[in-house]
C-alpha cells in the first residue's frame, strides 16, 4: 500500500520544491481544546483568515498566490485558525472577541510580514460556556421530544408485536398486522434467501450483491469527503493525489450513483409489469404507488434526518465540532419539511442536511415519474420501447443544453479540494446539475427501458442460448469498459470548452447508464461471469436488504468517528480506508436494529392496510 501511494504523489507531483513549500504557513492549526477550556477564563476561537503581505514584495506572498491559481491546490491565501485566544493573547485589551482573534492571529503573522484579516468567525466558546454544556442539563425543545416519542412508540410496537408472535407460537392462525411488528418475523425475513420462489424474482438475486458493492463504495466515497472537509495535517498530498488517475475512480466514479437509480428504475417496471399479467394495470393506481414507496422509505429516512436535526449534536465534542456537525444539524432542522417531502434537492439546494439525502429526493422524483411512465405503457407496450427511448435521447439533449447554457460541468471538473472542503458550496453545477432530477433521466429511462426488454423476453421464453454472442462478449467486458470509462475522466477534462463540457456531460451519462443496464440484463438472463458469482453469493442477501439504514446511518457514523479529533489530521490512503473499514461496521452494525424496528414493520403494516 505504501508503495502505491508513493507512486500515486510521484505521479502526481505539481512542480514545487519542498525548500519553497516548507516556507508556506500552515495551512490549518488548532491549539489544544480541552486544555483551553478547562482553565477559567479560557477562550477558543475558530475561524478563517485572509492573508495578506505587510511588504509591497513578498516573494513567499508571491508563491503562494500563484501555487493557489492552479484548481487542483488549496487557496493558500486563506488560513483556517483555531486558538486558544486566552493563553496566546493574554494580555490583549480587547474585549470583543472577534477582534481579540483577529489580533492575536497578526501577532503570529507578524513574524512573517504578513497581515490577517478576518474572513469568517465561526464561533468562539469561553470557560463558563463548555462548563456549562458539560455540567448543566438542558432542557429538551420540542423537536427533541418529539423524536424520543417516536423511538419510544416504535420500540413499544415492536415488543407487543414480539410479544404476540412469541405467544401464539407458530401452529395458530395470527393477525398480520401485529406479526408485521414481530421482532422474530422480521429477522427470518431478513435472513431468508427465496432461492425457491417465483424463478423470475430468483434471477434477480445478484442485485443484492450489487447494492452492497455499490453501498460500499459510497462509504469509502464519503470517508474521504469527510476527511477533506476536516483539518489536516498534510494538505499537501491531499493536493498531489487528487491529480493521480487513479483517484478519478473515486471523482469519476462518483456517478456510480447512477447505477442505484438504473436498478431503482429498473426493479420498479417490471415489479409492475408482473403485476400486469394478474391485474389490470391504470393511471388511478399511481398513488397508490407512490404510498408504497412512501412506506418503503419515509420511516428511516425521516427517523435518522430527526435525529441528526435533534441528538446528533450531542453524541461528540471538539475544536470542529460546532463548526461540522453542529452547524449541519442546524440545516437538518431548517430545511426538515423539505426533507420530508422529498424537494431537499431543489429547495436551498446548497445547503446539505446529511449529503446523501440528495439520492434518495432524487429517487422518489424519478419513481413518481417512472410509475406514472410504466402504468401508462402497461397497456401500450407496442410502442413502450420507442417511447422509452426516445424520452432517453431527449434527456441527454436536455442536459447536454442546460449545461451549454448554464456552463453547468460534469463532477470531474468541479472536484477540486476545496469545492470538496466546503461540500461543493456555492457550486451550480454540484446543486443545479449533479443532485437534480433532470441530471439523473438518462439512468431513469434506461431502467425502464431494460425492465421492458427484459419482460418481453421473458414472456418469449428466452433462453440463455439465445442470447447472441455479440451481447455476451459485452456483458463480459462491461464491468472493464466502466473501470476505463470512469478512468477517462483524467484526459478529457483537460478539455475545457463550453461546448466539449456540454457534450460529456451528456455522453458521461449515456455511456455509464448504458453500460449499467448492459450488466444487469447479463446477470438476469443467464449470463456468467466472477461479478455475477460474487453479486449472486446468499450471505449479501442480509446486507442487501438493509442497504436503506446502511445509505442513511453512514454519514452520521463517519462524522462522529472523524471530527471529534482535536488535532489536524494526518490523511493518507491507510487512513481513509481505516475510516471506511470502521464507518462501514458500526453502520452496518446500528443497520440491524434500524431495519428491523423500523423499516421493515412499518413497511408490512402499511402493506397489509392498503392491499
Amino acid at each position: 500500500m505504501s508503495v502505491l501511494v508513493l507512486l500515486l504523489v510521484s505521479t502526481a507531483a505539481h512542480g514545487l520544491s519542498d525548500e519553497e513549500y516548507s516556507r508556506f504557513p500552515r495551512l490549518f492549526h488548532l491549539d489544544d481544546y480541552d486544555t483551553c477550556l478547562s482553565q477559567p477564563g479560557g477562550l477558543y476561537c475558530v475561524g478563517s483568515f485572509h492573508i495578506t503581505p505587510v511588504t509591497p514584495e513578498h516573494p513567499t506572498y508571491e508563491l503562494m498566490k500563484e501555487y493557489s491559481e492552479h484548481p487542483s491546490n488549496f487557496n493558500r491565501t486563506v488560513l483556517y485558525r483555531g486558538y486558544c485566544v486566552s493563553s496566546r493573547c493574554g494580555t490583549a485589551s480587547e474585549t470583543n472577541t472577534s477582534l481579540r482573534f483577529e489580533q492575536c492571529a497578526n501577532r503570529w503573522g507578524e513574524k512573517y510580514a504578513f497581515r490577517l484579516s478576518l474572513q469568517k468567525l465561526q464561533y468562539c466558546r469561553s470557560f463558563a460556556q463548555e462548563f456549562a454544556r458539560k455540567n448543566t442539563q438542558e432542557p429538551m425543545d420540542e423537536p427533541q421530544k418529539i423524536f424520543l416519542s417516536v423511538v419510544c412508540a416504535l420500540l413499544f410496537f415492536n415488543f407487543i408485536g414480539t410479544a404476540y408472535d412469541l405467544l401464539l407460537g407458530d401452529e395458530r392462525k395470527k393477525s398480520k398486522h401485529l406479526v408485521s411488528w414481530s421482532l422474530r418475523s422480521n429477522w427470518n425475513r431478513l435472513i431468508a434467501t427465496y432461492e425457491d420462489g417465483d424463478p423470475r424474482l430468483s434471477a434477480l438475486n445478484p442485485v443484492q450483491g450489487v447494492r452492497v458493492f455499490l453501498m460500499s463504495l459510497t462509504i469509502l466515497t464519503h470517508s474521504g469527503v469527510i476527511r477533506g472537509s476536516f483539518y489536516v495535517f498534510n494538505p499537501r498530498f491531499i493536493e498531489e493525489i487528487v491529480k493521480s488517475p487513479l483517484l478519478m475512480l473515486f471523482f469519476n466514479g462518483t456517478t456510480l450513483i447512477q447505477f442505484f437509480l438504473v436498478m431503482s428504475n429498473f426493479l420498479l417496471a417490471y415489479n409492475l409489469l408482473l403485476a400486469s399479467k394478474t391485474h389490470e394495470l391504470k393511471f388511478k393506481h399511481l398513488p397508490l404507488c407512490i404510498l408504497k414507496r412512501i412506506a418503503r422509505i419515509t420511516p428511516v429516512y425521516l427517523l435518522v434526518v430527526g435525529y441528526s436535526a435533534t441528538w446528533w449534536p450531542y453524541a461528540r465534542s471538539g475544536p470542529l465540532w460546532p463548526t461540522l456537525v453542529e452547524a449541519e444539524s442546524a440545516i437538518c432542522r431548517k430545511k426538515f419539511w423539505f426533507q420530508a417531502f422529498f424537494i431537499n434537492n431543489l429547495v436551498q439546494a446548497e445547503e446539505h442536511c446529511l449529503v446523501q439525502t440528495w439520492f434518495l429526493a432524487v429517487d422518489m422524483q424519478l419513481y413518481i415519474l417512472g410509475s406514472a411512465l410504466t402504468l401508462y405503457l402497461a397497456s401500450r407496450r407496442d410502442i413502450a420501447l420507442k417511447v422509452l427511448g426516445a424520452l432517453f435521447v431527449s434527456s441527454l439533449l436536455l442536459n447536454a443544453g442546460l449545461s451549454y447554457a448554464f456552463d453547468w460541468q460534469a463532477l470531474v471538473y468541479f472536484a477540486t479540494p476545496e469545492n470538496i472542503r466546503n461540500m461543493y458550496l456555492n457550486v451550480p453545477s454540484f446543486s443545479r446539475l449533479y443532485t437534480s432530477p433532470w441530471g439523473s433521466l438518462p439512468a431513469c429511462f434506461i431502467g425502464l427501458f431494460l425492465a421492458h426488454v427484459h419482460f418481453e423476453l421473458q414472456e418469449k421464453g428466452l433462453k440463455k442460448r439465445d442470447i447472441s454472442f455479440v451481447v455476451n462478449i459485452l456483458y463480459q467486458l462491461a464491468p472493464l469498459v466502466l473501470v476505463f470509462w470512469v478512468l477517462s475522466g483524467t484526459w478529457l477534462r483537460e478539455f475545457s470548452t463550453r461546448g466539449f463540457v456540454a457534450f460529456y456531460v451528456a455522453l458521461e451519462r449515456m455511456v455509464f447508464s448504458c453500460f449499467c443496464a448492459l450488466i444487469l440484463f447479463g446477470m438476469f438472463n443467464g449470463g456468467s461471469n466472477m461479478l455475477k458469482e460474487f453479486s449472486a453469493w446468499r450471505g449479501w442477501h442480509a446486507m442487501g436488504r438493509m442497504s436503506l439504514s446502511v445509505l442513511m446511518l453512514h454519514w452520521c457514523v463517519n462524522t462522529i468517528i472523524a471530527h471529534s479529533r482535536l488535532q489536524p489530521s494526518t490523511t493518507t490512503v491507510l487512513d481513509v480506508f481505516a475510516d471506511f473499514a470502521a464507518t462501514g461496521f458500526y453502520t452496518y452494525l446500528l443497520a440491524i436494529p434500524l431495519t428491523l424496528l423500523v423499516e421493515m414493520p412499518i413497511q408490512r403494516f402499511i402493506s397489509g392496510l392498503i392491499l
